[in-house]
């Protein structure tokens, strides 16, 4: 069984291999995000007093692998990524300009949410298969499975609601309404109407 410890040691080192920078902050968190992956700039970033940061930092890790072993996957997930954060965040500023107009089709903005949710659950499934191949000592699948059905269906409420949330979606009381099982099939995260009225609620919670 492996520690948290050694894994985080052999992770960065594979990250450091691979010519990434590595900056594993002593945060809660890094301006209201628990960590990212950024392939273009080679950052990884993690705040690691996050009540997940560990499992942040495999998610994370996990998306290293995507664009490592699937680049054709993380291509096409980087063409319309931001498609959706962009219109999210409108009017704020977008790359020190501000965004005088920003009207994105409704095709458009289903195309990214397809293509988030593409690569997220992807990287939820690799990140199970990882724990379930290298067991991690004290680590709780249950809450990483509540917290990747909360995370994944999210994003169906950021384009509901035009907003991102204003509070962790991590917290205990909406992983307390998650379902503790992960359904394999990404279709099953692609229709809305598999998004039932309890989860929602608790989701909504955090953006009040």
């Amino acid at each position: 069984m492996e520690t948290k410890s050694n894994l985080t040691i052999k992770i960065v080192r594979e990250l450091l291999d691979q010519g990434f920078s590595v900056l594993l902050h002593n945060k809660e968190n890094l301006d209201g995000y628990g960590g990212w992956f950024d392939a273009e700039d080679k950052e990884f970033v993690v705040a690691l007093k996050h009540h997940m940061g560990f499992e942040i930092l495999l998610h994370e890790y996990c998306h290293f692998i995507q664009w490592k072993t699937d680049r054709k996957l993380w291509d096409k997930s980087q063409l319309t990524y931001d498609v959706l954060f962009d219109w999210v965040n409108y009017p704020k500023f977008h790359y020190g300009l501000p965004l005088k107009d920003y009207d994105v089709s409704p095709e458009k903005l289903d195309q990214s949410l397809h293509d988030i949710l593409e690569i997220e659950h992807d990287c939820e499934k690799r990140v199970l298969k990882l724990v379930k191949n290298c067991p991690i000592e004290d680590f709780d699948t249950d809450k990483y499975i509540r917290a990747a059905n909360a995370y994944l269906w999210s994003y169906h409420l950021n384009r509901e609601l035009r907003m991102r949330p204003k509070n962790p979606i991590y917290s205990t009381r909406v992983l307390e309404h998650m379902p503790n099982t992960f359904n394999p099939d990404l279709s099953f995260y692609l229709d809305r109407g598999n998004l039932t009225e309890p989860i929602r609620q608790a989701l909504l919670v955090e953006y009040e």
